[in-house]
Parts: C-alpha cells; structure tokens; sequence
C-alpha cells in the first residue's frame, strides 16, 4: 500500500510529528518570483519565507522553471507542497514548505510571468546562480 500523494488535501492526514505550514495558505498572495527554482531554493530561501507566512502572508513565492518543467510538473500535483529534512542534534525530522503557491514554466508561460514580473504585488525577484551557472559560455549558449 502506498501513501498518498502530499497535497492540500492530504496535509491534515499526515502522521504526528511532520511539521506542517503554520500558517492558513489560503490567506498567502504572491510577494516573490524566483527564477531557477531548483533544490537550493527550496532548501534555504523557501524555508525561510515559509517561517515568515505566519507573520506577513503576503510573501508567497512564485516560482520559474527556465529550462525544464521537472519542477512544476512534480510540484504542481501537490499544491506547491514539498518535504525538507531538518537535522539536528536529537534526530531527523520530515517538515513541509508551503511557501510556493506555483511554478510557472518560462519557455511557455513568458508572457504571464513577465506580467506577473511587473506587478505591483511583486516585491522581489530572485534568482539562484549554481556552479552550473558559472560554466555559461554567452558565445555557445
């Protein structure tokens, strides 16, 4: 038997001890668009805005796949749900982000993230640059 799949619908049902958003989603607006919203984000900057939602709601993220929609199509089914690891001294322990409210993919959604890019709402555009990043070349792509 399996679990069922980490959704909205799903995060009251998970066992003692996950830590859950602390905060009611449905009061999160967008105030972040980040680009590159691979497994660094998620791990530092996501994590560190979703311990703020409970304060300040209005900084949800918005995330941008540049290359490949992997993201969006893993985090899409699951309301922008994903799991963390928190380790310190007394052990492991599982913690859901909910601070990605979507994912938008760039090569097919330009238009509406630039839009989305524009508006007043947004406060921070972010970007994370990896080693990978470092490696472009302008001259071959």
């Amino acid at each position: 038997m399996t679990s069922p799949r980490l959704s909205p619908t799903t995060l009251g049902s998970l066992k003692p001890g996950i830590g859950v958003p602390n905060y009611d989603r449905a009061k999160v607006t967008p105030g972040i668009v980040h680009l590159g919203i691979g497994a660094f984000h998620r791990a530092h900057m996501a994590v560190y805005v979703d311990d703020l939602l409970a304060q300040d709601p209005s900084w949800g993220i918005v995330g941008a796949s540049l290359r490949r929609p992997d993201t969006k199509d893993a985090l899409e089914p699951q309301g922008g749900l994903y799991t963390i690891a928190v380790r310190d001294a007394k052990g492991t322990h599982p913690r859901v982000i909910g601070s990605i409210l979507s994912v938008m993919d760039a090569n097919t959604e330009r238009a509406d993230l630039l839009d989305l890019m524009a508006s007043p709402n947004i406060r921070i555009v972010s970007l994370t640059v990896t080693e990978k990043g470092y490696c472009h070349d302008p001259a071959t792509g």
